[in-house]
């Protein structure tokens, strides 16, 4: 049989054969639709910001009567009226209070993560399970025993953890931190343990090994944490309304924004979107600058040889 000509032969054959196309939609066309994807979803994420300042600029019987958030008159008495009410103060609060949970928190969970993840434990599915769970506990199951217990102490040694920072950083970092223990887990994991063994070749302390090889590689996972850390202590209510109420000494800003009063008959909404403006910029900025740490991070740490 002569192959030479057969056609089943010549299709097979690499020699000057065409790629097949895998569609015939033009090249400019389906850079048009990427491209028109891409604005849609940006726009889709971007626009509750845009309606939150919008609507921060417009009185709040305007911002109710009228849905087009581009209609104004718009002013910046919501803010200025905001700042009368001492919002600085809960702005202050909501920061401390964040900072605190997620500097204690982090350094915590590393510690336990790298141990999770290096030492050989036998219960080590265990304790990640049990990490995950406790994750899920409702925070409303956990006031009535805190909130006793904190009386309890006041009673036994004087020291007030009620309208205190320290009564809400105590269980926001309990309350984060097997989550963060489980993230950090998977990325501890994931370093090659190489590395260490080339560290102790060189002469590194396993504390050195630890904080200039194991935490930059795993500084995407590290940032991760802290962003939810943050985030979380910064936007409770629950914890924050039952332990802090009325100090505006120690109030964060979901508790100030909550206990807004109308002012006549108009609803506050204009005041309560200007503080969610104001609260939502230290947050997008600590993201931003832990996204910096974060690419950094992905190519430092490495160690010489």
């Amino acid at each position: 049989m002569n192959t030479a000509t057969d056609p089943s032969t010549r299709k097979t054959s690499g020699a000057g054969q065409e790629p097949p196309r895998s569609s015939n939609t033009p090249y400019w066309l389906s850079n048009t639709l990427r491209l028109l994807g891409m604005v849609v979803v940006i726009v889709w994420c971007l626009f509750p910001f845009v309606w939150m300042f919008m609507t921060s600029l417009r009185s709040g019987a305007i911002a109710l009567t009228n849905p087009n958030i581009f209609v104004g008159p718009f002013s910046l008495d919501n803010f200025i009226q905001i700042f009368e009410l001492d919002f600085q103060f809960a702005l202050r609060n909501s920061l401390v209070v964040a900072g605190l949970a997620t500097l204690i928190c982090i350094p915590v969970a590393s510690l336990a993560a790298y141990a999770i993840a290096r030492l050989p434990l036998k219960g080590r599915a265990v304790i990640l399970t049990l990490a995950l769970v406790a994750t899920m506990f409702p925070p409303v199951a956990l006031v009535p025993p805190l909130y006793q217990m904190y009386q309890q102490i006041q009673t036994w040694t004087g020291i007030s953890l009620l309208n205190s920072y320290s009564g809400m950083v105590i269980p926001y970092v309990a309350l984060t931190l097997p989550l963060s223990i489980f993230i950090l887990v998977t990325f501890f994991s994931g370093i090659p343990r190489e590395l260490e063994e080339q560290g102790k070749i060189d002469g590194a302390t396993p504390w050195q090994i630890f904080l200039r090889i194991i935490l930059p590689l795993a500084a995407p996972g590290v940032g991760t944490s802290a962003i939810i850390v943050f985030v979380y202590a910064t936007n409770e209510f629950l914890l924050a309304f039952s332990f802090a109420p009325r100090d505006l000494n120690v109030q964060t800003v979901p508790v100030f924004i909550g206990t807004f009063q109308r002012v006549g008959y108009e609803n506050p909404i204009g005041q309560v979107m200007a503080a969610s403006v104001l609260v939502s910029v230290p947050l997008i900025i600590f993201a931003l600058v832990l996204q910096r740490r974060i690419t950094a991070g992905l190519t430092a740490g490495a160690v010489k040889g």
